[in-house]
């Protein structure tokens, strides 16, 4: 039987996102789709500026590197907005949480930490 590294798996998804993002973004045609590009490229970018924000020697800086992606996905996704939802904070505990207590989402989330500080999420 075959077992899957959810290590590499949770890398190789957020490696085929990105690819699909540059791709979109590139693709778009007209206002509409180079303001949605253009939105994406930012939020990217402020993940990025974020991420070098983090102290090398911080020893949460792998949790706060992947609360800074989830953050910036859940904009992405929802909207700048969603920052001003007074319970947002609450929520990316929550989901922090709820992700730490499983062993092997656990490690993927470790790895994507990893993935994020060594600076290999490039937009």
């Amino acid at each position: 039987m075959t077992t899957i590294d959810p290590s590499s798996q949770v890398a190789l998804a957020l490696q085929a996102q990105l690819a699909a993002l540059k791709e979109r973004g590139k693709a778009s045609a007209g206002s509409a789709g180079k303001s949605h590009a253009a939105s994406h490229n930012r939020v990217a970018s402020t993940l990025a500026q974020r991420l070098l924000s983090i102290a090398p020697d911080d020893p949460d800086r792998r949790r706060k590197a992947v609360r800074m992606f989830l953050q910036s996905e859940l904009v992405r996704e929802f909207g700048e907005a969603v920052l001003n939802d007074p319970q947002f904070g609450t929520m990316l505990d929550a989901v922090q949480e709820q992700m730490a207590q499983d062993d092997r989402t656990a490690a993927a989330v470790q790895a994507l930490g990893d993935v994020l500080l060594a600076g290999k999420v490039a937009s």
